[in-house]
């Protein structure tokens, strides 16, 4: 595994709950020390993607109600991975598409219904303007590799997407014995 999809599953791991044990951590990723996912958890928040603590009465890494921003003052070559990882991490929030098969979109406009479908090339490039379109691509086989499902589908002649899995679940202000035993 690459590092930036084991970065990109760990960002998944932690946005989906409030507290991540070190044990849920380890089990997704048994070949990975303590120190490479203490670098990884550094990168995302560099990327300004996500930031956590370790609490040790929750036994776990805690995520901080806000986002970080993103750190510009790294060297070039970080930054240029950090800049990578931001974008696929909003990508796997934030990419969308409306696109359907041309034999729909043929048959809307024959009913009268003329309009412009965004498709998930649009949207990549409504929020990342500028960027190649071989970039794009490279951005679209990480996200494939991920699980996440978004190609051109030639026999349609159209992009599809499937439902991306991202969720974001918010830790409580305190964490106390109530909490961690579930009795809240």
């Amino acid at each position: 595994m690459e590092k930036i999809e084991r970065q990109l599953r760990l960002y998944e791991l932690v946005c989906g709950y409030a507290i991540t044990s070190f044990e849920a951590i380890e089990k997704e990723f048994p070949n990975s020390g303590r120190r490479t996912i203490q670098r990884d958890l550094r990168d995302l928040k560099d990327a300004g993607l996500v930031s956590v603590n370790y609490v040790r009465k929750a036994q776990g890494y805690v995520k901080e109600k806000q986002r970080p921003k993103f750190n510009e003052d790294t060297e070039p070559r970080r930054k240029a991975h950090l800049k990578r990882l931001n974008r696929i991490g909003r990508l796997m929030i934030e990419l969308y598409n409306e696109d359907i098969p041309l034999w729909e979109k043929k048959d809307n406009e024959e009913d009268g219904d003329v309009r412009d479908y965004v498709s998930s090339k649009d949207s990549y490039h409504e929020l990342f303007p500028g960027l190649s379109e071989r970039t794009r691509q490279r951005d679209f086989e990480v996200l494939r590799r991920l699980g996440y499902q978004v190609f051109y589908d030639h026999r349609e002649h159209c992009f599809s997407q499937g439902e991306f899995h991202m969720g974001w679940a918010e830790a409580p202000e305190v964490i106390d014995d109530d909490y961690l035993e579930g009795t809240w």
